[in-house]
């Protein structure tokens, strides 16, 4: 449920540091939104609880460790009942090299994010999608040549309308 969990200004100001510093000491984190380390800590820990900090997470550069492709792929399924969303859905979900997967709206139905090894990795893994028997109707992809802008954060202090 979105906006379920009301933030106030603090709480706002220790997502902001965590998103981008999940590292931070208590101690350092306390200091930069202004509370002693003890009522730093509760906060952090009811924000774990509620689900709003899911998990921690490591940047890697993945560009330092190997040669990889990155190709955005969209993908139309020929039926849209709700058992084949939920097929092609869990179907992708275990395949490792789709690192994100989102369903939109629009002329297609989902929108993949994938990382290969080159490309005879990412033209093999996408056949066998396409081949999969998953009423895979049109699959385009797109290779990635540039990242212009890298993740950084949500613009919290854009979207998020702090409690008084």
């Amino acid at each position: 449920m979105a906006g379920t969990f009301r933030l106030d200004r603090t709480n706002l100001k220790i997502l902001q540091a965590l998103q981008t510093q999940a590292r931070i000491t208590n101690l350092a984190l306390a200091r930069l939104v202004n509370l002693s380390p003890s009522p730093c800590l509760e906060r952090v820990k009811r924000l774990e609880a509620s689900g709003c900090i899911r998990r921690y997470r490591t940047d890697i550069d993945l560009d330092l460790i190997c040669s990889n492709v990155r190709v955005f792929a969209e993908v139309t399924l020929e039926n849209h009942r709700p058992e084949d969303f939920r097929r092609f859905a869990e179907a992708i979900r275990a395949i490792p090299e789709i690192v994100a997967a989102y369903k939109i709206s629009g002329p297609f139905d989902y929108t993949l994010s994938i990382v290969c090894r080159d490309i005879r990795h990412y033209y093999e893994l996408s056949e066998r999608i396409i081949d999969s028997g998953l009423g895979v109707a049109k699959f385009v992809g797109h290779v990635v040549l540039e990242r212009t802008k890298a993740f950084a954060g949500y613009p919290l202090d854009k979207l998020v309308e702090p409690e008084a």
